[in-house]
Formats: C-alpha cells, structure tokens, sequence
C-alpha cells in the first residue's frame, strides 16, 4: 500500500449515503403517518359504528314503530338518517276470549330499519349503515 493515498470515504460516498438515509426515513415518516390516520379513520368509523346502534336502540321503546324517514347532526361531525318501511302485515288468530278484550293485539308487522351514520374524512364522505328488521303488535279497529 501506497503510504501517500489518503483513508476515508470520498464526498461521492457521503453524499450517497445521506441520499439512502434521507430516503429510509422519508418511507418511515411515510407509514408512521398512514398509519395515524389509518387509526383514526378505525376510530370515527367504530364512534359511528356505536352511534348507529344507539338510534336503534331507541326504536320501538316508549312508542310504536311507524314508518318514517328522518335525519339529524349527532355532533362530532356526524348525521344521521332513520329509514323505517313496513314489509308484511299478518293478522293474529284470536280466541273468543281473545276477542273479547279489546288491549289484545290483533295484527303483526315487521319493518326494515336502517340507520346511516356518515361525517367527512377530509375530502371523502364516509358512512356506516346498519339495518335491522322488528316486529310491531298492534291492535285493529273491529279486531
């Protein structure tokens, strides 16, 4: 060996290795952040998710269900919209003694249900909907 050649890495080197490490941490950065807002898009989906179930949780309790159609604002950035239609109608067998009490009910209808909950997630609109169905007694007139 030459006692006259000097020992190191050259500036071509180094720029070479600064330009892969650069490049390294811009890919991690890159997925640290897709993978924040990928958590955060889990979470405003799973808040709507239990939003949505709350307004089902309602129907039914403390009056009858009746087909209808309505929306509002939850807050946070979230609507929501109630959809609510009758499918089948079937009238009850009542007994003599059935028919005598007039609170028996006469009638079963089933509804579809669905609840959309939705909100923006910076340039999209998102929604969940959840459907269900439920049965509903009702008393008829001359039942």
């Amino acid at each position: 060996m030459r006692p006259d050649r000097q020992q190191g890495f050259t500036l071509l080197e180094v720029i070479v290795a600064f330009t892969i490490a650069a490049l390294g941490l811009a890919l991690m950065y890159q997925g640290v952040a897709g993978g924040l807002a990928a958590t955060a898009g889990a979470a405003k989906t799973e808040e709507a998710v239990s939003l949505a179930r709350s307004h089902l949780a309602a129907i039914g309790h403390g009056e009858a269900i009746a087909q209808q159609e309505s929306s509002g604002v939850d807050g946070d950035g979230f609507e929501w919209a109630l959809h609510i239609r009758p499918l089948a109608t079937r009238q009850l067998a009542l007994s003599d003694s059935d028919r005598a009490n007039d609170s028996k009910p006469t009638a079963a209808i089933l509804f579809d249900i669905a609840v959309t909950e939705s909100w923006n997630d910076g340039r999209h609109k998102r929604a969940v909907t959840l459907h269900t169905r439920r049965l509903d007694t009702r008393v008829t007139e001359g039942g």
